[in-house]
């Protein structure tokens, strides 16, 4: 009675949660994740036997997908409908504090506006097709909401860190906790969370930083070739057609930076740190994807709610007509991302249909190679990333090799032709190459959860720098890791 009560209260709020939520749901069954395939299969890894495991990869929801799969596959779709959830109860908190000076009608018509900023097109897109955006985006807002109300922070932070590593960069933002007691207790806090999974890493590699150093190689140490410049045009997306109520918002926040003292600016104050270390942490990323970005949904939804809110005082808008005008915007924008879903299913069935084909030649015993590898191991657990210069040495190996013909490797494009190398099997869409009867004699299916880096340490210690701290960093690394080979 209770749970229809506040849904009939909040019908604008639970129709853009209803319609989100199964945008989400039907993005996953009809689409191509690569990031949210690899953290089902580390969640396999944890908790199921799996056999791929990708060390790089922050924890938290690998372990919550591994608490859902106990029930089977229909455990992943019940995991999207509870990270939508938590987003959905996140952003109401965050919202309810953010406006709670304003009166009641005005309040209750903010947290419509600011929830649908929050699910912005950029949101949508990319909030579970990247794997853990949307559940890191919601212990955000946890995390800045305790901020804003002086409460315990480190768990959300922890967690959050626990969800993409990238968060360690808001770290500093616990010194808004001011007093040395609250700041010191919020960052044990913080540290007593990440423990147990840097026990784990300490426990199976040897070094407690191995994780998150190899998430650091492969997205920062490994791209510098790949430096990219910032530019304006990579904060296009994720504002959308947002820009002019997130001007007039970020004109707002800036004259009450200005007039008001700084006890009634607190709010204002850590959405500006907030952006600084967003902006910080992507111009250090070498190779700059918009996906990166995507935490600026959270001051965009922020400034863009405030600007709306002084257009609606200014025209004297209808309560009614704007609600009418969200949910219209929401239906035809969420359709769009719905139709562009439907367009590109058969994107997501030929990876189905490989792995089918890899049972019924009988070379699911066998070590698989593919530009592809992680969304045909999603099903199979036998394929392994492929080196397309070393392509005729894995077939000499007596390894197989799949090409989809339509298709570019992560990193390279495929180029030349396939005349010359034996073909095994072949069909419109995709092709394997191996020797002939190669099912008797190919080189065996293994574990693959070996980290990228061997030397943790080392690239530790060139982070800190050439200097004194890079020196000292490296002998302390040393010290309270296990040696090399150990």
């Amino acid at each position: 009675m209770q749970v229809h009560k506040i849904i009939k209260e909040n019908q604008p709020i639970f129709f853009l949660y209803l319609i989100s939520t199964l945008y989400f749901l039907y993005q996953y069954h009809t689409s191509t994740l690569w990031d949210f395939s690899a953290y089902v299969l580390n969640a396999r890894y944890l908790f199921y036997g799996g056999t791929y495991f990708e060390v790089y990869r922050a924890p938290l929801a690998p372990i919550l997908l591994g608490i859902f799969l106990s029930i089977g596959k229909i455990g992943i779709y019940l995991y999207i409908w509870a990270i939508s959830t938590f987003f959905l109860y996140s952003t109401v908190k965050i919202s309810s504090e953010i406006f709670k000076d304003l009166e009641e009608k005005k309040k209750k018509i903010a947290k419509i506006i600011f929830y649908f900023f929050s699910l912005s097109p950029f949101v949508l897109l990319y909030g579970l097709g990247g794997g853990t955006e949307l559940l890191g985006f919601a212990l955000l807002e946890m995390f800045i909401y305790s901020l804003i109300k002086s409460k315990t922070s480190g768990h959300w932070l922890g967690l959050a860190i626990l969800t993409r590593y990238n968060f360690l960069y808001f770290i500093p933002l616990l010194l808004i906790h001011k007093k040395p007691r609250e700041i010191v207790k919020n960052l044990l806090i913080t540290i007593f969370i990440l423990f147990p999974w840097l026990l784990f890493n300490y426990l199976k590699y040897g070094n407690w930083f191995t994780s998150i150093i190899d998430s650091y190689a492969l997205n920062i140490h490994f791209r510098q070739y790949l430096t990219e410049q910032i530019s304006f045009s990579q904060f296009l997306p994720p504002i959308g057609w947002f820009w002019p109520f997130l001007i007039i918002g970020i004109v707002i926040s800036i004259t009450q930076l200005i007039k008001r003292p700084i006890k009634e600016n607190k709010t204002n104050i850590i959405i500006f740190l907030l952006i600084a270390i967003i902006i910080y942490d992507f111009y250090n990323t070498p190779f700059k994807i918009t996906r990166y970005l995507f935490n600026l949904a959270l001051p965009i939804a922020f400034f863009s709610t405030k600007g709306t809110l002084l257009w609606i005082e200014k025209i004297k808008i209808n309560k009614r007509l704007i609600i009418s005008l969200i949910l219209i915007v929401f239906i035809v924008t969420s359709g769009f991302l719905f139709f562009h879903r439907y367009e590109e299913r058969w994107h997501k069935q030929q990876f189905a249909e490989a792995a089918r084909e890899i049972y019924a030649l009988n070379i699911s015993h066998c070590e698989i190679l593919s530009p592809h590898w992680v969304l045909v191991t999603y099903y199979t657990e036998n394929v392994y990333p492929l080196n397309w210069n070393y392509i005729n040495q894995e077939i000499l190996d007596n390894k197989v090799v799949l090409i989809f013909k339509d298709e570019y490797s992560r990193d390279y494009q495929l180029e030349g032709t396939l005349d010359g190398f034996p073909l095994l099997y072949e069909t419109e869409k995709y092709l394997f190459l191996a020797k002939p009867d190669i099912s008797k004699s190919c080189s065996p299916r293994y574990v693959y959860d070996s980290p990228l880096v061997k030397d943790p340490c080392q690239i530790f210690s060139e982070v800190l720098g050439k200097d004194l701290l890079g020196t000292f960093g490296l002998k302390t690394c040393k010290i309270i890791n296990k040696p090399i080979g150990s």
